[in-house]
């Protein structure tokens, strides 16, 4: 009776650790938004542009710490090997003790160069707003990139799906046309055509279901979680709405507005002028305040507590052209940004141009794939209603099948094309992440 109950102990123990198990590895069900949000937290992209804005605004920070003064302290003590003294007389008078030692601390605070200093802050405050800018950027390609992610699994879901049908249909084929040939109404042919159609079909789900295990690991990947990661789509529901919502010219104009990229260029334009006017301060010369205290021990020829306070002046008065080499160096960097505005401003109409063609030419992809399904099935319906009544052979039912298939995957890969196909017209557009997950 004991063993009895060890062995059912044992036995429950079991089942429990393997629930568990199974438990843990269980996938994750998600959202389109959910997987968007989790990018946003864990994307190493993401987390890098932060660093880099966190990097800018240290530099903002260094820049902006010469405003104010600057204190400097120097130090030092001495042990020489005697005292050094000089006799007058006979009487001797000590020149240097044995041990000495100094200090002194000194206030400079620029004025003229609090100019380049301001200059100095605003490009490192520009910098700021750009690296901010690319985060923003970042966010919405990751954004994107994750969307079309997760409609890429559904999309071989779908298909996997189709494969299994025709592996159904098929295999259903192949036991009539078994029954039709022990009965002898048709040949071997028909029997042996069916078993290789079936064969086809099953490398098919083969096929697709690797390519389903790749697409949940690419879409893991961009979600900032480990490739083998198991995520469950939630599948999307009814059908995709094919209203653009649009025009050609709304969205050139809202995509030059609202993109960021085009801000940046903005910004790198003011910073390139800020540039100038920095290269210019550096012909003024440099007046400084200076404040100092000195206090020191074991020469009677020094004082021993001095202060003052004054100003110093420094100015390169000439430097072989560097100094205008410089400004005509920060002009050309101005017009190097000026340029790359209008060039980019050309590439962002042709993005949203060919991103506007592309959910246009999908839209009607989608819907001549629909008309071919309802086709292929009519088709598929008569060939095997003919078959059936011994009009027409195994191979006329498989190529329908075929055709009915290539349908239904076409089908599939048109809806998820437009999907992707408006999800980089928004993003061209300039749409954040959220923005694009609208339906």
């Amino acid at each position: 009776m004991r063993r009895v109950i060890v062995v059912g102990a044992l036995v429950v123990s079991l089942s429990a650790s393997a629930s568990a198990q199974e438990e843990l590895v269980a996938p994750r069900k998600m959202a389109l938004s959910e997987c968007v949000a989790e990018a946003m937290r864990n994307n190493p992209d993401i987390k890098t542009a932060g660093d880099e804005r966190d990097a800018a605004s240290a530099r903002r920070w260094e820049a902006g710490g010469s405003f104010g003064p600057r204190i400097h302290v120097d130090a030092s003590a001495q042990h020489w090997d005697s005292t050094f003294a000089i006799s007058f007389g006979g009487t001797p008078f000590i020149v240097r003790e044995q041990d000495t030692w100094n200090f002194s601390a000194s206030v400079i605070q620029p004025l003229t160069g609090l100019f380049a200093i301001y200059e100095q802050y605003h490009m490192g405050d520009l910098g700021v707003d750009v690296a901010q800018i690319r985060r923003e950027a970042t966010r919405r390609d990751v954004g994107f990139h994750v969307i079309e992610g997760y409609y890429r699994l559904l999309q071989s879901e779908r298909l996997a799906e189709v494969a299994v049908t025709s592996v159904d249909q098929l295999n259903a084929q192949l036991k009539l046309a078994q029954s039709f040939h022990d009965t002898g109404v048709v040949s071997k042919d028909d029997v042996l055509r069916a078993e290789l159609a079936l064969a086809s079909a099953k490398q098919r789900v083969i096929q697709t279901r690797a390519q389903v295990t790749l697409s949940r690991s690419r879409l893991a990947v961009l979600m900032g979680l480990a490739p083998s990661t198991e995520i469950d789509a939630v599948p999307l529901a009814g059908e995709p709405d094919t209203t653009i919502g649009t025009s050609l010219e709304s969205a050139e104009s809202k995509a030059l507005s609202e993109r960021v990229e085009v801000k940046e260029v903005e910004k790198q334009i003011a910073s390139s002028r800020s540039g100038v006017r920095l290269a210019w301060y550096k012909l003024a010369p440099q007046v400084n305040l200076v404040a100092n205290y000195t206090h020191t021990i074991g020469s009677p020829f020094s004082q021993v507590d001095a202060e003052f306070i004054g100003g110093s002046l420094s100015w390169d008065v000439w430097d072989w052209g560097s100094t205008i080499a410089g400004i005509k160096e920060a002009n050309a960097h101005e017009r190097e940004s000026k340029n790359a505005r209008e060039k980019l401003e050309d590439q962002v109409r042709l993005e949203v141009r060919e991103a506007f063609l592309n959910v246009g030419s999908a839209k009607e992809g989608l819907e001549v794939a629909k008309a071919a399904v309802t086709s292929a099935e009519e088709h598929y319906r008569l060939v095997l209603k003919r078959y059936e009544a011994n009009t027409t052979t195994s191979f006329d039912v498989v190529d329908a099948e075929s055709l009915l298939t290539q349908a239904r995957a076409q089908l599939q890969t048109s809806t998820y094309d437009y999907l992707v196909a408006r999800a980089a017209l928004r993003r061209a557009t300039g749409d954040s992440p959220q923005a694009q997950l609208r339906p």
